[in-house]
């Protein structure tokens, strides 16, 4: 039996306590107010989401991945980033190939931070954090060249004014701050360094972690970014223009910066007993902006939840379990940190289900899978 892994755990510190001239404009902040529902709440897609595609990943052992991190899509091609490498599929599933040149050569990244496709020129980018550095390879993985950012990101998004990238933590410019961008054309030509927004407190820096595996999820007209320790999520036009387009209130329920700084924690376990124990919410997580909804999951006592919030209406619906209707049958399964999700552009998303009976169960024969088998890729648009 294959063992599930869960996603890394990266520290990303990016609460804006100094305000920017673009957070000042809040006239399009949206407040949710999110209550934590009860660990038998389900949230229903079927009424919102039409699961179109089903991606059953071929299984080997040159295939075999733990945990998808990232789904990129460009026509009948997916790339998947997970782990150290770049798995390449195609949409039935059949695997044509693996990057995995973790080295330090003249053509091999060290740490595989964020990946990045080009469709219009067939290539992809994978970018290096350990040598602050992005490399170029075609879709076959032939090696073409790198250019050095020379900045320590976490996360790295093509905007069509340049690159916008976040450090998470690290000091870029002798600035703490959630977003920097890079002015430039391409690559090969390279990006320079021009601006940074949403400052943050370092000093936070030693007291909250968080799950995340896309940090950029890709919306109508522009980006999204999530300020977790502000619960607030942002938009980024492809000017790098940056507002606030929703703030998650968790009312009473949220972990508070006086409940962590400069109470002599020992260790980030020390930080993480004490939160588990408060029935406090906090880190809002991965998100999917789609035009009539919203989804994102968030975390309390250990547990993972997801939210699904009606534009429209203006309902939100929460849970630790997810139903959505496949082959006029319906799926019901445990949202967990096992079940990762994302945007593919276009107004669509995915939703990746590991095919171990501990998280599918009876419905793993609804998707033909057992345990040790490669994770479930679930391609949905809005209905």
């Amino acid at each position: 039996m294959k063992k599930i892994v869960l996603f890394p755990v990266f520290i990303f510190i990016l609460f804006g306590c100094k305000s920017s001239s673009n957070e000042s404009t809040t006239s399009n902040l949206k407040t949710i107010t999110q209550n934590l529902p009860s660990s038998t709440s389900s949230v229903d897609l079927t009424n919102f989401l039409e699961i179109t595609e089903v991606i059953k990943l071929n299984t080997t052992d040159s295939s075999i991945i733990d945990f998808v991190n990232k789904v990129l899509i460009d026509e009948d091609l997916v790339f998947i980033k997970g782990g150290s490498s770049v798995f390449k599929f195609d949409k039935q599933g059949n695997f044509l190939g693996k990057l995995s040149k973790k080295g330090g050569g003249p053509d091999e990244y060290t740490n595989l931070t964020d990946l990045i496709i080009l469709p219009d020129q067939k290539k992809i980018w994978v970018y290096d954090s350990n040598q602050r550095a992005s490399f170029q390879y075609t879709y076959d993985f032939e090696y073409e060249f790198d250019y050095a950012l020379s900045y320590p990101l976490l996360g790295l998004e093509l905007l069509e004014s340049g690159l916008v990238g976040t450090g998470g933590y690290l000091n870029v410019l002798d600035k703490f701050s959630g977003l920097h961008f890079f002015a430039g054309s391409n690559l090969s030509t390279g990006y320079e360094f021009s601006k940074s927004e949403l400052n943050f407190n370092p000093e936070k820096a030693k007291y909250l972690h968080i799950n995340r595996h896309d940090f950029f999820s890709k919306t109508i007209g522009g980006v999204n970014f999530v300020n977790s320790f502000n619960d607030t999520i942002y938009k980024i036009s492809p000017d790098f223009s940056v507002a606030p387009e929703f703030y998650i209130d968790f009312g009473n329920k949220k972990v508070t910066e006086e409940e962590l700084v400069g109470k002599d924690y020992t260790s980030i376990v020390d930080v993480f007993q004490y939160i588990n124990s408060s029935e406090k919410s906090f880190n809002v997580g991965n998100i999917v902006n789609l035009e009539k909804i919203l989804l994102y999951n968030f975390f309390n006592q250990g547990r993972s939840f997801l939210s699904l919030f009606d534009k429209g209406s203006d309902q939100l619906s929460s849970g630790q379990k997810i139903l959505f209707s496949y082959q006029d049958t319906t799926v019901l399964v445990d949202f967990s940190e096992e079940v990762s999700f994302g945007s593919i552009g276009n107004n669509q998303g995915y939703m990746v289900l590991p095919s171990e009976s501990s998280v599918l169960g009876d419905s793993q024969s609804i998707f033909n899978v057992k345990d040790g088998d490669n994770p479930i890729i679930l391609i949905f648009k809005e209905k």
